[in-house]
């Protein structure tokens, strides 16, 4: 029998041939025990059942391959709360938290109706929702698949004021308005190189690319928001780190004024916003 201590040296040694931090062995032993990463350190010398053991080094396999942890664990944590993700949804990165931040620093506390645009696994939305329980949210998205995590999420997360619909951006949502449209659309251009590495090998292309630009979602978007966002209402987009001058032109030239962009926390302007001027 193999030993906690065992697996953990052999996936350590495996992982780091292929630029993998070594943390990542505890993660997953501890996601394929069902424990957590404390009881490692407590019982090095426990035996693994063989099952275990094979379940173990096929997804260090898988991680080896660059496959995203995320995807192997099914989860990953945005605003210390645990979402649910799948190879339809985009993984949460911590930038988006700026964006949600943004948000909620610029509407006020009482009843706002807000639509989260290209929801995905509705992180954006549901940590709205349940950010501001008087609110009413609504995450739209064009995969039904990626709606489903979505939903999924709100049920976990016990929040009720969140809906998800199924529609091409904003298209099905006919006779709504909103006080704040917001998302995080496809940004990157076709054919750019990062496509081809890390997580976003694995991730939806649909999610990550709008076409040659980087820019067609956002242009779409705000051809739709003089149908459903009300006077001075709120748009708010997490854009590519070099595009909030392009973005911050195409909000001008669709009627919002008061634009301002927002640096991450690597300090790359990151999040635009504007209010409708109509």
């Amino acid at each position: 029998m193999t030993t906690i201590a065992e697996l953990l040296e052999w996936a350590k040694e495996a992982l780091i041939k292929h630029d993998v931090p070594q943390l990542e062995a505890q993660v997953l032993l501890a996601y394929v025990l069902g424990c957590d990463r404390a009881y490692l350190y407590a019982w090095p010398e426990k035996e693994v059942s063989e099952e275990n053991v094979k379940q173990f080094e096929a997804i260090i396999r898988r991680r080896e391959q660059h496959e995203p942890i995320a995807y192997l664990v099914g989860n990953k944590e945005f605003w210390s709360l645990a979402f649910k993700v799948s190879k339809d949804t985009l993984i949460p990165r911590a930038d988006t938290e700026l964006l949600v931040q943004t948000v909620l620093d610029n509407l006020p506390q009482t009843m706002q109706s807000v639509v989260d645009v290209g929801t995905g696994c509705g992180i954006i939305a549901c940590t709205l929702a349940h950010q501001r329980p008087n609110w009413q949210v609504y995450g739209v998205d064009i995969s039904a698949q990626a709606l489903e995590i979505a939903r999924i999420n709100a049920h976990d997360l016990h929040i009720s004021n969140v809906e998800f619909i199924e529609s091409n951006w904003l298209q099905n949502l006919k006779g709504k308005s909103f006080d704040a449209i917001i998302g995080n659309p496809p940004y990157i251009r076709e054919g750019d190189v990062h496509l081809i590495h890390g997580d976003l090998l694995y991730e939806p292309k649909i999610a990550l690319t709008p076409g040659p630009t980087g820019l067609e979602a956002f242009q779409i978007i705000l051809s739709q928001c003089p149908f459903y966002l009300k006077p001075k209402g709120l748009i708010a987009f997490e854009h590519g780190f070099d595009q909030a001058d392009k973005v911050a032109e195409l909000l001008t030239r669709a009627g919002f004024e008061n634009i301002k962009t927002f640096q991450d926390f690597s300090g790359n302007q990151r999040v635009t916003i504007g209010r409708f001027s109509s």
